[in-house]
C-alpha cells in the first residue's frame, strides 16, 4: 500500500541530504510510530512521504501510485496530516473546522452528503470532541485544539494518516487514548498510520513497527522488541542522565554515585 523506494530527503541547500537509500513498505492496518531525537530529520522524511516536501531522489508510492505526482485533490481524498502549525480563520467553530476535511469529496457547491456527515459524526464520537464542537476553534485548549485535529485527519477517511508529534499538548491519559485510538482506526478502517512522537515509552508499547533515526543519517526498522534487543533503542537515546533497559522495555534515570563520607 505504501512504499518507500530508494527515497532520500532533505533541502536543496546547505543542509543538503538528511535521509537517504530508504526502501519500505508499510501494509493496510499498519500502526508505525517515527523515533529519533530532535533533529534526526522525522518531520522532513513526515512531509516528504505526505507530498508536502520534494523527495532528493526516488518515490513515495500510494496503491501504487507516485505520491509527488498526485494532483492535489487525489491526494488530499487519500493523505490526511497533521503537523504541529494549526492556522485556522479565527471565525471557525470546532464543527466547521472538521468539516473541512470533507471538502476534497464535496460538489463545487461544497454540500455535504450523508456520507460526508456519517464520516464527520464517526469522527466527533471516536475522537470526543463533541462537548466542545459549537466553540470558536481559536477559544479552546491546546490539547482540546489537537483533538480536534486528529478528527479532522480520521474524518477525512484516507488511506495514509501522517501525523507529527500530535500528542505534545495532551496530558498521559489523553495520549494513552488518542494513540490507542489511532492504533484502532489502522486495523478497522485498513488504513496506515504514521506517527512521530517523542512519547518513547508508549510508542514502545503501542506500534506494529518502529522507524528509528539515529540522528547521523542512520535508519533503522524493526518491531519494538527486536529494536530494543539489538540495542538500537540504546544506540539513539542513551545519554549520560538515562538508559534504556531491553530487559524493562523502558527508560531508566541514572542516579548519580553518591560521594564517599
Amino acid at each position: 500500500m505504501l512504499d518507500l523506494r530508494s527515497l532520500a530527503v532533505g533541502y536543496r541547500n546547505t543542509r543538503g541530504t538528511v535521509l537517504s537509500g530508504i526502501d519500505l513498505a508499510a501494509e493496510p492496518g499498519d500502526f508505525i510510530c517515527i523515533l529519533g531525537r530532535n533533529g534526526s530529520g522525522k518531520s522532513t522524511l513526515m512531509r516528504t512521504i505526505a507530498g508536502l516536501q520534494t523527495s532528493l531522489d526516488g518515490v513515495v508510492l500510494l496503491d501504487g501510485e507516485g505520491v509527488a505526482s498526485m494532483r492535489p485533490a487525489t491526494r488530499a481524498r487519500r493523505i490526511a496530516v497533521v503537523l504541529t502549525e494549526r492556522q485556522f480563520n479565527p471565525g471557525l467553530r470546532v464543527e466547521d473546522v472538521i468539516a473541512l476535511a470533507r471538502q476534497p469529496f464535496t460538489s463545487w457547491r461544497g454540500g455535504l452528503t450523508d456520507d460526508d456527515r456519517a464520516a464527520i459524526a464517526d469522527a466527533v464520537a471516536v475522537t470526543g470532541v463533541e462537548p466542545f464542537l459549537r466553540r470558536f476553534f481559536t477559544d479552546v485548549s491546546d490539547g482540546e485544539r489537537q483533538r480536534v485535529m486528529i478528527a479532522r485527519a480520521v474524518a477525512q477517511t484516507p488511506r495514509l494518516l501522517v501525523l507529527d508529534e500530535i500528542t505534545a499538548f495532551l496530558d498521559l491519559p489523553s495520549r494513552m487514548e488518542i494513540m490507542a485510538l489511532l492504533r484502532s482506526q489502522a486495523k478497522q478502517k485498513g488504513q496506515v498510520v504514521l506517527l512521530s512522537s517523542h512519547d518513547l515509552d508508549l510508542s514502545l508499547q503501542l506500534a506494529d513497527s518502529v522507524w528509528l533515526l539515529d540522528g547521523d543519517g542512520g535508519f533503522s526498522v524493526g518491531t519494538p522488541e527486536a529494536l530494543s534487543e539489538s540495542g538500537s533503542i540504546g544506540r539513539a537515546f542513551d545519554t549520560e542522565a538515562i538508559r534504556f533497559s531491553s530487559s524493562q522495555g523502558r527508560f531508566e534515570i541514572q542516579m548519580p554515585a553518591s560521594p564517599n563520607p
